[in-house]
C-alpha cells in the first residue's frame, strides 16, 4: 500500500497544532485561576497608644487580616519591623499576613509612647579631677544613664572630642557625651572636663552641688544658689560629702546663669566661683532645657 506522505504530513501538523493550542488554554486557564491578591490588613486605631514595654502582642491588638481566597488569615499577622523614634515618642510599626498562595501584604501604622522619655543623664560629682599620672582614672567613673525602655544604659556612653582629655595638664576640656538605646532614640551631653593642678590641692577651695545635671522644661528657670550645698578647702571630690565638714560660708560663692536661655531647648552651664585667700574654686551645674 502506498502512503501519502503529504497528506500524513498534514495530518500529524494538525495535531501538533491542536496540542499547541489545547496547551495554550490550559495555561491561560491556569494563569487567571491563580491567586494573586494578598490579603487586606485592616487596623482599629490609626495610631496606636502603648505602654513603655509593649511588645508585639501590644502592637498587635486591633489589627486583622481578610483574604478574598482564604477568608480570615488574622494568625498570619506578625510584626515585622519597628522603626526607630521619630519624634514625640512615636515609632512606625509594620505589620505583614500571608495568605495559602504565598502572597504577603504589608501595612503601617504610628505606634506612640505612653509617657515617653529620652533617657537622661545622671551625674552624682562633678566633672572635676586633680592632674594624676595615672592612667587608670575614669571620667565617666560618677556618670549615669537611665532609659524608660532599655534601664541602666551607663555601660554605652561614648565621649567625643575634638580635644583629647590630658589628666596629666591642668585645663578645661569641652565634651561631648552621647548614648542611644535600643529604640534609636540619641541624648548627647555637651560638657566642660576640669582638671585642676594636684599640687594645689589642699588650699583650693571645692563647691558641692546637691546635683550636677539638672532637668527643667522650656519656660521654667533654676535657682543656682538653692543647689549649693556647701564650701571646704582641701578636701577634693573623692570623699563622700556628707562626711564633709563646710569651713567657707555658701554666700561666699558666686554664679551667673544668664547664658542659660530658659526659653529655648538646649544644654547651657552655670559655672559657680568662690576665692579664699588667693585660691579659687570653681563647678559647673549642667542644665538640660527639655
Amino acid at each position: 500500500m502506498k502512503i501519502d506522505m503529504k497528506k500524513l504530513t498534514k495530518i500529524c501538523f494538525g495535531i501538533f497544532l491542536a496540542s499547541l493550542l489545547l496547551s495554550v488554554a490550559f495555561w491561560f486557564i491556569q494563569i487567571n485561576s491563580l491567586d494573586r491578591v494578598g490579603p487586606t490588613i485592616k487596623m482599629d486605631k490609626k495610631t496606636l497608644t502603648v505602654g513603655i514595654k509593649a511588645d508585639d502582642e501590644d502592637f498587635l491588638k486591633g489589627v486583622t487580616a481578610v483574604d478574598d481566597k482564604d477568608g480570615d488569615v488574622t494568625d498570619t499577622l506578625v510584626v515585622e519591623k519597628v522603626s526607630n523614634f521619630l519624634e514625640d515618642g512615636k515609632r512606625v510599626v509594620t505589620y505583614a499576613a500571608v495568605d495559602k498562595s504565598t502572597n504577603v501584604t504589608r501595612a503601617s501604622r504610628v505606634v506612640k509612647y505612653k509617657n515617653y522619655k529620652s533617657p537622661r543623664f545622671q551625674l552624682k560629682k562633678p566633672l572635676i579631677f586633680a592632674s594624676t599620672s595615672s592612667d587608670g582614672l575614669d571620667i565617666m567613673e560618677n556618670l549615669k544613664v537611665k532609659d524608660k525602655i532599655d534601664g541602666d544604659i551607663s555601660d554605652q556612653i561614648k565621649v567625643l572630642s575634638d580635644k583629647t582629655v590630658d589628666l596629666y595638664d591642668a585645663g578645661d576640656y569641652k565634651v561631648d557625651f552621647r548614648v542611644t538605646n535600643s529604640a534609636g532614640d540619641t541624648i548627647t551631653l555637651p560638657a566642660t572636663i576640669e582638671v585642676y593642678d594636684s599640687d594645689k590641692e589642699r588650699e583650693r577651695p571645692f563647691i558641692y552641688l546637691d546635683q550636677y545635671v539638672i532637668y527643667v522644661k522650656k519656660g521654667q528657670k533654676v535657682s543656682p544658689g538653692s543647689h549649693i550645698e556647701k564650701v571646704a578647702v582641701g578636701t577634693g571630690y573623692d570623699m563622700d560629702p556628707d562626711d564633709i565638714i563646710s569651713d567657707v560660708s555658701t554666700s561666699q560663692v558666686q554664679y551667673d546663669d544668664s547664658k542659660v536661655n530658659y526659653k529655648k531647648r538646649g544644654t547651657y552651664e552655670i559655672k559657680y566661683k568662690v576665692k579664699v585667700d588667693s585660691h579659687v574654686g570653681t563647678v559647673r551645674l549642667i542644665v538640660v532645657v527639655y
